[in-house]
């Protein structure tokens, strides 16, 4: 097709504008179209218009048409709207909410949820990859669970409730509310993830002997206040001893303090019970469901304590060890605040 077939009148006006859109324009498709209908109009050849552009010559060809038909509307780049969504906004949320139940709720026969089941039972007409894209948006990934006890504690939900009643109590400042707990502190080093350089990996000593003794620890939920008592055996006299110190801390007030922990039979010793009822009415215990870690936020404090200072490190001696123990618990219950981050 002869370029003269197409006459292209342009007013002095539009090309002015086009020549300043042209020079603004951060779109490379309208900057294109812009010059090949410029140059078109001021003579030059198609073939040299679409060389000089880098396009096809049809290309050139069809922008000109539609700037005839329609205008400076025509030289607008407009992003294709795309095929329509496969899997709907519905959809996304159903496959949302049906992946927060476990599959044998929903009266399937097996146990965790592929791409290819989830299609199947929501009857996705798309392929499993096309699910599994969708999960990645929806911020699901697969990973491997962790195992945790299962309290068999029969009043397990009335107990967790209650222990919400007690923070409550507690943030209102009518009670004192603690979590209770003791650890083991062994010359024996504990061994967790490390930096190690590569085909080199580090190794611990140990004790020829391991050497133990016991931190009796309690915590308290509303200030962040981390109380201690190292004690030589893990019995109930330690434990008097950690209950004597609770006291002592709030010595002259009348607010009562309330202890949480586990139900370890030392917590229970008769001479536990006749010391409590001397001091029945500064202090009580609150036991928590059996076989329920996780509901006692000292076990943090623990782990905190683990990492910094027994994790792969030998220490030689008891006292050493008791030194460092000392020294990292003196300094974490001078920072209240970082107690708080650790057991929230």
């Amino acid at each position: 097709m002869a370029s003269g077939t197409i006459i292209l009148p342009l007013p002095r006006c539009v090309r002015r504008r086009l020549q300043k859109w042209s020079r603004k324009t951060h779109d490379k498709v309208e900057f294109r179209r812009c010059q090949s209908i410029l140059q078109w109009a001021t003579g030059e050849k198609p073939g040299s218009i679409a060389q000089g552009l880098g396009c096809s010559v049809d290309t050139v060809y069809r922008t000109v048409r539609a700037f005839r038909k329609y205008g400076e509307a025509a030289l607008v780049h407009r992003q294709s709207p795309g095929r329509p969504r496969k899997v709907t906004a519905e959809q996304e949320v159903a496959l949302d909410q049906t992946l927060q139940q476990e599959p044998r709720k929903l009266g399937r026969n097996f146990s965790n949820w592929t791409a290819h089941q989830l299609a199947r039972y929501l009857k996705l007409a798309v392929h499993a990859v096309t699910v599994l894209r969708h999960l990645w948006a929806l911020g699901w990934r697969w990973r491997r669970p962790v195992q945790r006890i299962a309290s068999p504690d029969p009043r397990y939900p009335a107990k967790v409730r209650y222990l919400k009643h007690l923070r409550r109590q507690a943030r209102q400042g009518r009670i004192h509310l603690y979590y209770a707990d003791e650890m083991d502190v062994a010359l024996l080093p504990t061994i967790s993830g490390r930096w190690m350089q590569l085909g080199h990996q580090t190794q611990i000593d140990t004790p020829g002997q391991n050497v133990k003794q016991y931190l009796f620890g309690a915590v308290n939920y509303v200030t962040g206040a981390l109380l201690w008592v190292p004690w030589s055996n893990k019995n109930n006299a330690g434990f008097r001893q950690l209950l004597k110190q609770v006291l002592a801390y709030h010595a002259g007030e009348t607010t009562q303090v309330v202890i949480v922990l586990d139900n370890y039979r030392i917590h229970k010793a008769k001479a536990v019970r006749e010391w409590l009822c001397r001091h029945r009415s500064e202090l009580r215990l609150y036991f928590l469901p059996t076989y329920a870690p996780r509901l006692n936020p000292i076990e943090r404090v623990w782990r905190h304590f683990r990492r910094n200072v027994t994790d792969n490190y030998f220490f030689k001696t008891m006292v050493r060890l008791m030194r460092a123990v000392e020294a990292f618990l003196t300094d974490l219950a001078e920072a209240p605040a970082t107690v708080l981050k650790i057991v929230a």
